[in-house]
């Protein structure tokens, strides 16, 4: 399990671009308080958005190619589960914080990176939705039982703790903390694609 979660990160984390930036730039820029304000306030969005569809808004696709609502709620939910076990071995790992000035990107780096859909990337065939949901509840539940153990992660960690776990990234090195602030930004940059999803031109109305 814990090599096929390292085996999806990686491949996420070669999907986005980030400037690679010396140790004076890479500055510790958020703490654990920003850090589940993140994630709140994501699930927050989603629900926003979310709530009141009808079936057939969930399951609509602006193209055949394109995801529906529900397939990217279903995604950023597999892709939580499968990458928190990654996440836990970074945490298990000695501190290293002489590795610190090895970091490839700063955390608004990592966010910005993550977020921005300038750029699209297909998905690992097994992080790819099947459209299992048939509301959105669904999926939101599903999202936040997966979180349970991100945020439990982040309680038994101390900021240091996270900081001072420095493990390889495709560019570089992150540490605990980005990588946790990595799995947020996927989830906010879905949550963006919902946004676009809803706002085209052939969606359903209520």
């Amino acid at each position: 399990m814990k090599k096929t979660s390292l085996f999806l990160f990686t491949l996420l984390l070669f999907s986005f671009q980030l400037t690679v930036v010396s140790a004076q730039d890479a500055v510790e820029q958020h703490d654990k308080a920003f850090l589940l304000n993140f994630y709140q306030e994501n699930i927050n969005n989603l629900r926003a958005q979310t709530t009141n569809l009808t079936t057939e808004q969930l399951q609509y696709k602006p193209t055949p190619e394109s995801w529906s609502v529900g397939q990217c709620l279903e995604h950023i939910a597999l892709t939580e589960k499968s990458l928190v076990a990654m996440v836990q071995t970074v945490m298990d790992q000695p501190a290293n914080p002489e590795d610190r000035e090895l970091l490839g990107a700063s955390d608004e780096e990592v966010i910005n990176g993550v977020v921005d859909r300038s750029t699209k990337f297909k998905a690992p065939e097994v992080l790819q939705p099947a459209g299992k949901y048939t509301s959105a509840e669904e999926g939101i539940v599903e999202i936040i039982n997966n979180r349970n153990q991100i945020f439990q992660m982040i309680e038994n960690n101390s900021l240091e703790d996270m900081r001072n776990r420095v493990a390889d990234a495709p560019f570089g090195k992150i540490d605990g903390y980005q990588y946790i602030l990595f799995i947020a930004g996927h989830a906010e940059r879905h949550r963006k694609q919902i946004d676009e999803i809803i706002a085209s031109e052939g969606f359903p109305n209520q």
